[in-house]
């Protein structure tokens, strides 16, 4: 267990590499690169995933990892795997809100062992390495919150672009339809990591996201199980790589948000 902290430490620092680079790229003219329907990455996307790589690539070049730009590279045979979102967040990020961070998580047989999320704008590094609790800014994180949905936060993802997303966004307002009259608030931050911080740090009451990538969450999903957390998919297994979906609250919501999406 002490070598996840090994790992924690390394990965701290390859976040910090992330966000010098995209401090250096503030307010300058970015440019932009179409990834689908209404969705894209900017240059700093692409500088941050490549000053990460090469950083982890130095101190651990055992590794592969999966990056969101530019995908999976090392051995393949590994236990682990680093998995980054070198900007979770691009679109915040490209209109000027604050909500963004780099995310980057370690796999150990496909279940998030290792996770930091750095916040730039607000200075915030959330990190947490299975079985040794999670903190922000080193400060232990425990999540608290109601036992009751009428008195829950929820963070919830945006809704769906590109192939199928007509189908998949009535689905959504089905469940919104369902969850309204239900819970205190229904809240869209716009990144997927920062949404599981915050609900490690009792800022909202529960996180679901119907469709979601693996590096949008892995690094969140460690910190808010060791915040106290639970994090399963919408069948209610627990999150791992081959999700596609994230259900993450206290026990008692996560209950009651089970029952009422099933």
């Amino acid at each position: 267990m002490m070598e996840l902290l090994d790992y924690l430490g390394t990965a701290e620092h390859a976040a910090e590499r992330g966000v010098e680079v995209i401090r250096a790229g503030l307010g300058r003219e970015r440019s932009i690169s179409g990834k689908g329907d209404r969705d894209f990455a900017t240059d700093v996307d692409y500088a941050v995933e490549d000053a990460v790589r090469a950083f982890l690539g130095q101190e651990t070049p055992e590794i592969p990892l999966l990056g969101e730009e530019r995908g999976r590279s090392g051995d393949s045979e590994s236990h682990y795997e680093w998995v980054l979102d070198p900007i979770d967040g691009t679109i915040n990020f490209a209109h000027g809100s604050p909500l963004f961070g780099v995310s980057l998580a370690l796999m150990r047989n496909g279940m998030p062992v290792v996770g930091v999320v750095y916040a730039p704008m607000s200075e915030e590094r959330f990190s947490a390495a299975l079985g040794h609790g999670a903190a922000l800014n080193k400060q232990a994180l425990r999540a608290s919150g109601p036992s009751d949905l009428s008195e829950a936060v929820v963070a919830m993802g945006d809704f769906s672009v590109g192939l199928d997303a007509d189908k998949r966004n009535l689905r959504r307002l089905a469940g919104l339809q369902r969850l309204v009259p239900k819970v205190q608030r229904i809240r869209m931050l716009g990144t997927a990591a920062l949404d599981m911080c915050w609900l490690a740090a009792g800022r909202v009451d529960a996180v679901i996201h119907e469709r979601i990538n693996l590096w949008d969450v892995a690094a969140g999903t460690v910190i808010c199980r060791e915040a106290g957390v639970l994090v399963t998919d919408l069948d209610g297994v627990d999150y791992g790589d081959g999700a596609v979906s994230v259900l993450a609250a206290g026990p008692d919501i996560h209950r009651a948000l089970l029952t009422e999406l099933g």
